[in-house]
């Protein structure tokens, strides 16, 4: 696989101008359900949670990270081989913000200058944004062309309020596996849900989505929905480390040992300009300091977005109003690592989630500029 086609086109889509910098990244995940399908009417996991790879990342080689003084700092016990998670908090997000250990990571990476990187994808949104994605460029509509991504926001919204009923649906029709003759009811279906739910959007986007909708009716096929694996939601994520390494190619990756991601980019060996790509490794995060601090930095932001993809805007609204002490504090130290990850490199932060949730992102941790990158 040449990495390069990938590569350019992100740079061309978000506009990113600093991604032939070198820098080294540490990369943990969270939430890697490996495959996301339907059984019997039923998802195969329990609980759909965002997935995050991401971690630290600093300017230039890689370079030692000295960690035993914060250990020390954190009261980690001499018996644990590393930090993780576990080690610093414990609980939903809210709790977690609670903790004082906490305090002292994040402030120790402020202190250290090292900044921090993700990539958080929202199976769900990911599984349903190809409904819109196969209607909106065929209807060569400028305006709806324009707010694609807001239409696959409003669609998610409304699907989340009738998951198990949405996700019966999916199993129904073969989703994203739909033969054309079920493109008519399928759409009509979910015509349906909106028209149940259509409270939940202001008046002119749930009529805007409804008029896609039905307009998707008519086409002569739903390119992103139509013939693949029937019920098999999401195959892989390999994709995603692989974007990261293509689009920093001049960078130092070092990812926490995933066997499966591992053995997968084995297979598809990655190339630029017909040379394999070396830049990147996987390694025991015993022995690597800053996968120790990924993890722990991963697994908070991995909590951060289930929160936000679970609790209303107007809940989020009200918890961060709630918050005080060591709470609030975290809450403004993690702002203040994302702008300033932001500020370093826009290309530190990427979501693949609807814009009502990044909204809510934007809500509880009160960005100066009042946004962050998107």
């Amino acid at each position: 696989m040449d990495i390069d086609e990938l590569r350019n086109s992100e740079i061309e889509l978000h506009g990113l101008t600093k991604a032939d910098g070198v820098y080294t990244f540490y990369h943990d995940q969270t939430n890697n359900i490996r495959k996301l399908y339907i059984d019997d009417g039923r998802l195969n996991v329990a609980e759909l949670k965002v997935f995050v790879l991401g971690g630290i990342v600093h300017e230039g080689a890689p370079r030692p990270i000295e960690i035993q003084p914060l250990r020390e700092a954190m009261r980690i016990q001499k018996t644990a081989p590393e930090i993780k998670l576990e080690h610093v908090a414990k609980g939903d997000f809210l709790d977690v913000l609670r903790s004082r250990k906490l305090t002292t990571l994040l402030r120790w990476l402020i202190d250290k200058g090292l900044m921090i990187h993700y990539h958080e994808l929202d199976p769900f949104y990911w599984s349903v944004a190809d409904i819109i994605d196969s209607i909106v460029p065929e209807l060569r509509n400028p305006m709806l062309l324009q707010h694609q991504a807001l239409l696959k926001s409003d669609l998610v919204a409304v699907l989340r309020c009738e998951l198990a009923s949405t996700i019966q649906l999916f199993h129904d029709f073969g989703y994203p596996g739909l033969s054309p003759e079920a493109r008519k009811p399928f759409l009509d279906k979910l015509i349906e849900i909106l028209e149940h739910n259509s409270a939940i959007l202001p008046d002119f986007n749930a009529m805007v989505l409804k008029g896609v909708l039905q307009a998707g009716r008519a086409l002569e096929s739903l390119d992103f929905i139509e013939g693949y694996s029937p019920n098999l939601l999401i195959d892989e994520f390999s994709t995603f480390y692989q974007g990261r390494i293509a689009i920093f190619k001049n960078s130092t990756h070092i990812f926490d040992m995933e066997k499966v991601i591992h053995d997968r980019l084995l297979e598809t060996p990655l190339t630029s300009q017909g040379k394999p790509v070396t830049n990147f490794r996987f390694a025991d995060s015993k022995a690597e300091p800053g996968l120790q601090i990924s993890d722990v930095i991963v697994g908070v932001l991995g909590k951060m977005h289930t929160y936000f993809t679970n609790t209303s805007r107007e809940d989020v609204a009200a918890d961060r109003a709630a918050l005080s002490g060591p709470s609030l504090e975290n809450a403004n130290l993690l702002s203040d690592l994302i702008s300033a990850s932001h500020a370093a490199n826009i290309a530190f932060l990427h979501h693949v989630a609807s814009g009502h949730d990044v909204g809510k992102l934007d809500l509880f941790l009160r960005f100066p500029d009042g946004a962050h990158g998107k």
